[in-house]
């Protein structure tokens, strides 16, 4: 019973050598990962909406499209972001 303190055996006091809140600090840097995965996730899906949208505008200007398959197909685009 001597040398183990208020936590029992230790667990919640010196998780992994980080200290009292090693457990809190290993789910910060996830979440910190995790956020910037998705952060840069979206910017590449909104780089691919752009070039598919310039590419439909040049079908659309070459006259390879009408107007409404060009809205049709712009509205496709645009519920993907």
């Amino acid at each position: 019973m001597m040398g183990y303190g208020w936590y029992g055996n230790g667990l919640c006091g010196n998780w992994l050598g980080l200290g009292g809140y090693g457990i809190w600090s290993v789910l910060i840097v996830i979440g910190l990962i995790a956020l910037l995965a998705a952060i840069i996730i979206g910017a590449s899906s909104k780089r691919n909406n752009s070039e598919a949208l310039e590419s439909l505008k040049s079908l659309y200007v070459k006259g390879d499209i009408t107007e409404e398959e060009y809205l049709k197909r712009k509205n496709i685009i645009e519920r993907k972001r």
